[in-house]
């Protein structure tokens, strides 16, 4: 309040907050400050503040535009946050600035708040932050939908691996239900031929008892006991015949279940029922959605024998898939980890086929124990004939037992030696 006659003198803002009372000499018109000279001429040496003027009339004060509120510094007690950094885009107290942008060019803030609504600056920062929240709240909105299509992919993945597996369960139990039939068939047809048996050797009991007592009661008449006995001499003849027709026939065909070698190989090899198949994969492994081994298994001899051997046409067949024939044996045998064939003048070949599907980077390797001739190893597609080796058919890759690698052609490029025992073969697939 000012009295009628005096003029109305400040205090200096800086001598207050050091708890002293002094008479302002002049108002900062950078700083919207009372201060007395002395505090002005000590504010003036910081490199911040050698620009700032003091204002000696009260009408250029009133010219300033009103002082806004600083915020108190947070790393700095007492002081305010009048000063920031464009190098940075931050803000800070005087303190600050020296200590952490003291090679900056640090601008007060105050000197660039008036217009700043209608900069174009301000304009295009409301312009981004438009722009981000839009993307944002479309972003929440796929992610909320994904959060639903999660469920319903594994849904459909569930119900995907479930029809398989009841659809391998309904097949394996067709193939049992055939089994159990054929046996049943075998105990019917065995058990109607006992019955038949048992039939005649029962009529062959009652005619020889019939013998005996009729011979008993013939005991004290010799003619007729003379005559029933050449007769039934006659009779023998045809009961020891029949005995031994019987006696021939009285056998039952045993059969012992010999599970299927391929399925149990599969069995004791499939470590998973299939795989993920991922539509923006392109790797041939994840196409299959049938349940393949890892690796082939090495089956005895007898299992080799008495399940796998395969006629000629057999083995000439191309319509039917190689990861269905599995395994194909002719003039193979496995011991352990060792395979050999030998060919036969009659042209016989030996196969193995091992049912796994590579992908890109996938590698196998074989060890030579001894040398035979026209040997390969290599990868075929799915359709590819038992009887060609591979690398000389249509989309196969082969490694040569001559040391030359044929890529679908019938000639090829020598990368090696022939094979020597002793030689471990790698082979990489780069599709």
């Amino acid at each position: 309040m000012e009295v009628s006659g005096k003029k109305l003198r400040n205090y200096c803002k800086p001598c207050e907050q050091l708890k002293t009372s002094t008479f302002s000499d002049g108002f900062c018109s950078q700083c919207a400050e009372e201060m007395c000279q002395r505090c002005f001429d000590t504010h003036k040496q910081f490199k911040l503040n050698r620009g700032h003027i003091l204002v000696q009339s009260v009408e250029a004060k009133s010219k300033c535009k009103e002082t806004p509120t600083f915020d108190n510094c947070t790393k700095h007690l007492n002081e305010e946050i009048k000063f920031f950094c464009p190098e940075h885009d931050q803000v800070g107290c005087g303190d600050c600035m020296v200590i952490s942008h003291k090679t900056c060019k640090v601008k007060y803030i105050l000197e660039h708040i008036d217009g700043y609504k209608d900069s174009k600056e301000f304009k295009k920062l409301k312009k981004d932050i438009e722009k981000y929240d839009g993307e944002a709240k479309a972003m929440l909105g796929r992610i909320r939908s994904n959060k639903d299509h999660v469920k319903d992919v594994n849904k459909k993945f569930a119900f995907e691996v479930n029809s398989f597996r009841d659809e391998l369960i309904a097949h394996f139990t067709k193939l049992s239900d055939a089994m159990l039939k054929y046996g049943d068939d075998i105990m019917a047809a065995d058990v109607e031929k006992i019955e038949n048996l048992e039939k005649q050797n029962k009529g062959l009991v009652d005619e020889t008892n019939d013998m005996k007592e009729t011979l008993q009661s013939e005991a004290d008449q010799p003619y007729k006991l003379f005559l029933s006995s050449l007769s039934y001499r006659q009779n023998l003849h045809l009961v020891r015949d029949q005995l031994e027709r019987i006696k021939a026939n009285n056998t039952i065909e045993t059969n012992d279940f010999m599970p299927d070698c391929n399925l149990e190989k599969l069995m004791k090899t499939c470590k998973q029922l299939g795989v993920l198949h991922k539509p923006n994969e392109s790797g041939a492994g994840l196409k299959e959605k049938t349940v393949k081994s890892n690796r082939a298994t090495p089956m005895t001899k007898d299992q080799c024998s008495q399940t796998n051997q395969v006629t000629k046409d057999q083995c000439s067949q191309t319509n039917q898939s190689f990861l269905d024939r599995q395994l194909v044996c002719k003039n193979l045998i496995i011991d352990g980890d060792l395979i050999s064939c030998a060919k036969t003048a009659k042209g016989d070949f030996g196969l193995l086929i091992d049912k796994q599907t590579l992908s890109t980077g996938d590698s196998f390797e074989i060890e030579i124990v001894s040398i035979g001739r026209n040997g390969a190893i290599g990868v075929v597609p799915d359709d590819y004939p038992n009887n060609r080796l591979p690398g000389l058919g249509y989309d196969s890759y082969g490694y040569h037992s001559d040391g030359k690698v044929f890529e679908g052609r019938k000639s090829g490029e020598k990368i090696g030696d022939a094979w020597k025992v002793g030689d471990r073969i790698k082979c990489t697939v780069n599709l």
